[in-house]
């Protein structure tokens, strides 16, 4: 519940709760849109995109080990890209995404007409002792730059050619939302997909939600049930909270198609689910 004090006070961009009053109690400033992060999220928080590496390679290994489904060529080379909000919000202008109400837009998966956009990305490091982010090394001043690159093909139709995800995101919810943008490459890269014949926003988008809460449930190692003293929620419980967003998302196209992705992935699991989207561009009739 937000009292009146709070409507103009920030939120954390990891867990939205409300920053406190009083300047010892500020939140960790991203120097990005205003938007600032508790020091619960901190303690995972990415803001590099070599910190994203490691986790595009989990999600890879899910979709293969977990979920069983074929990772088509070039997929695990897919650039993933850590960007600020401006970079975020540019690309989003030259395509149809429209995000949650919930949940602002946080991940995109870019195709092959944005080949050759050169984009800025934060290259910070968080210093826990002064409370801030710092550039990762003098050369850099915070910040490098990344040209996105033609992509080879593995559906001769279509082709992605980079993931970009919102900076300053605990490690938890950026590795969901690679997931969900996974998924979406997914789709694009099935040599049976056919980009003149789009698939409903509901649909695809439904079914991405569902990977990614698949992705939270039996993707990660287990949480930390520790809080380790600075009055915010363990990464357990942050990891709880990022599950309940996308279970109780209000939306037409995420929340409602989260749970019928969810309804038709209990009949018939997910490849049978996924195959079925990409043929035939809708939920099964269950």
């Amino acid at each position: 519940r937000l009292f009146p004090s709070h409507t103009n006070q920030r939120k954390c961009t990891g867990c939205h709760r409300v920053e406190p009053l009083g300047a010892g109690n500020r939140f960790a400033d991203l120097g990005d849109a205003n938007r600032c992060v508790c020091y619960s999220c901190c303690r995972t928080v990415i803001v590099d995109s070599n910190d994203a590496k490691p986790l595009w390679n989990k999600v890879i290994g899910f979709f293969s080990e977990k979920l069983h489904l074929p990772i088509f060529d070039s997929m695990e080379s897919i650039p993933v890209l850590i960007v600020p909000h401006e970079a975020l919000n540019s690309q989003l202008q030259q395509s149809h995404y429209q995000g949650s109400p919930q949940m602002f837009t946080r991940g995109l998966c870019l195709t092959e007409h944005q080949i050759g956009w050169n984009l800025m990305l934060p290259s910070l490091t968080f210093d826990r002792s002064s409370g801030s982010f710092l550039p990762s090394d003098a050369q850099s001043r915070g910040h490098t730059y990344f040209e996105i690159p033609k992509a080879s093909k593995a559906n001769p139709q279509t082709s992605v050619t980079a993931i970009l995800c919102l900076s300053g995101l605990p490690a938890d919810l950026t590795a969901s939302i690679l997931a969900h943008e996974a998924t979406h490459a997914w789709i694009k890269l099935h040599p049976s997909f056919n980009p003149s014949m789009p698939i409903p926003l509901q649909v695809e988008e439904g079914v991405c939600q569902l990977v990614a809460m698949l992705f939270l449930t039996d993707g990660l190692e287990e949480a930390s049930k520790v809080n380790e003293g600075d009055g915010g929620p363990s990464d357990e419980k942050l990891r709880q909270y990022f599950k309940f967003s996308i279970e109780t998302d209000t939306s037409e196209v995420y929340g409602e198609g989260y749970r019928k992705a969810a309804k038709a992935y209990a009949h018939i699991g997910i490849e049978a689910l996924l195959s079925h989207i990409v043929t035939y561009r809708e939920f099964p009739n269950i």
